[in-house]
């Protein structure tokens, strides 16, 4: 009885100390019971307490609790999941710039109205996220709240220290007073949707803009004419208000004559694509030979490549600065003269300073005045000018006789000077049309005469 009650002990033993498998399977086979513990039970109740030994198979609990605490690692992935969503636009504290001068609003839809107008420039504060096209912000200039349109403004940092400055001038209540610039080579337009043609504005020229957009041309004002005209508005930037105005890029005029025909060759046996009303700007690319319309005048004044407009209809407008000088002539000293064959000038020069500036008309197509450098080779106060006179088959294809032309300067071989021109109307100098000098209205032609001499430098250029 002792050695049953010491195996049985044993056996328990063993079952708690986490005995092998195959110890523990080995009892099961002399007994039928499918619990090897209850063979000692019935023996003696002694052995009751040795029943405490049972707890311990919890042990084996923990085996699988384990198992659950990877399906517990995905409870976190969802959670990041919103935080992108919640900043799709800057969050506050960010600063905003307007692009150009916009308005200020009540509120973010249609129905919002319009609380002021801020500059362009001028700092925000984002104070919300947006909502639909609008920013709600602080504007920094007057430490209100309003809502901005979030195309009409770009990224920016603080304001610097200080600003408003105490002389920041007010922003303007009217909002066509902008400024815009070209880009690359603009379309000119003379109306909204965009059908005739006036010409290809050079990149960077400056526009002011006349009204808010309302389609996809802006209603501008060039600072050369002072006419109105449409530029694509995709084509240009906004800019501050210029300090100053330069010089056109390109030839710069106005349609001079009410009615006149744009066609798509030089010739008026083309099929008008548009007539042109008086007091628009013209803006001309080159000049080409065509019909003559008018005896002895063939100019023509290319608006784009299937663009033209006859030379007689056109004005040149007064430029407002000098045009640059050539560069060749960075290092001149002394007098010396300036042919600006694409403005159509001369200009009088004290080594680097301009002064007297004149219109001209110089070579018409076929009979360009070529780019180069001459000087003054003789005078002839009064004279009478032959075609005759020319050489080789300039005189063949030429045919005038000119008498009393006064204050010629000769400043190449082949005869081109610059002189009175008294036959041609005042208003039309400014367009190429000669057989190649430079010619000069009266007044003009006599201060050339009084300020130059022989040996006085003449640089021809576009």
């Amino acid at each position: 009885m002792l050695r049953r009650l010491a195996l049985s002990s044993a056996f328990l033993g063993a079952f708690a100390l986490g005995a092998p498998a195959r110890a523990l399977a080995a009892p099961a086979t002399r007994t039928p019971t499918p619990t090897p513990s209850q063979t000692p039970v019935p023996s003696t109740p002694t052995p009751a307490p040795s029943a405490t030994p049972v707890p311990p198979t919890p042990t084996l609990v923990p085996s699988p609790t384990p198992t659950l605490v990877p399906s517990a690692t995905p409870l976190p992935t969802p959670s990041p999941t919103p935080l992108p969503t919640a900043t799709p636009i800057p969050t506050p504290p960010a600063w905003v710039q307007a692009l150009r001068p916009i308005p200020l609003w009540s509120g973010p839809d249609e129905f919002a109205e319009q609380l002021g107008t801020a500059a362009r420039w001028d700092y925000f504060l984002i104070a919300r996220p947006q909502v639909g096209d609008r920013l709600n912000v602080v504007v920094a200039r007057t430490q209100n709240y309003a809502w901005v349109d979030a195309l009409s403004v770009g990224p920016s940092g603080a304001p610097p220290p200080g600003w408003p400055p105490a002389d920041l001038p007010p922003p303007s209540p009217d909002l066509s007073v902008g400024w815009v610039a070209a880009a690359t080579d603009a379309a000119l337009w003379a109306d909204a949707d965009g059908t005739l043609l006036l010409g290809l504005a050079p990149a960077y020229t400056a526009f002011k803009q006349l009204e808010p957009q309302d389609g996809s041309r802006l209603h501008v004002q060039d600072p050369y004419s002072g006419a109105d005209s449409w530029l694509d508005a995709f084509n240009v930037g906004p800019i501050d208000p210029p300090q100053r105005v330069d010089a056109p890029g390109r030839w710069w005029g106005i349609s001079y004559v009410d009615g006149a025909n744009l066609r798509p060759q030089p010739s008026t046996r083309c099929v008008s694509i548009g007539v042109l009303p008086s007091g628009h700007p013209i803006v001309v690319s080159r000049w080409v030979a065509g019909e003559e319309v008018i005896k002895d005048n063939p100019t023509w004044a290319v608006l784009s490549d299937s663009t033209f407009a006859y030379s007689s209809v056109l004005r040149p407008v007064a430029l407002p600065t000098a045009p640059p000088a050539p560069a060749s002539s960075s290092s001149m000293t002394g007098r010396w003269i300036d042919l600006n064959l694409l403005h159509q000038v001369v200009l009088a020069y004290e080594a680097q300073t301009p002064v007297r500036l004149a219109r001209t008309s110089t070579g018409r197509p076929g009979w360009e005045t070529a780019p180069g450098f001459y000087t003054i080779q003789r005078r002839v106060e009064k004279e009478t000018m032959d075609s005759s006179s020319l050489i080789g088959l300039d005189a063949q294809r030429a045919d005038y006789k000119v008498e009393n032309v006064r204050w010629t300067q000769y400043f190449s071989a082949d005869g081109k000077a610059l002189h009175e021109n008294y036959w041609k109307p005042r208003d039309e100098f400014g367009i190429p049309s000669s057989h190649g000098c430079a010619g000069l209205v009266a007044e003009d032609a006599r201060f050339f005469w009084n300020w130059a001499d022989v040996g006085v430098p003449v640089i021809a250029h576009y």
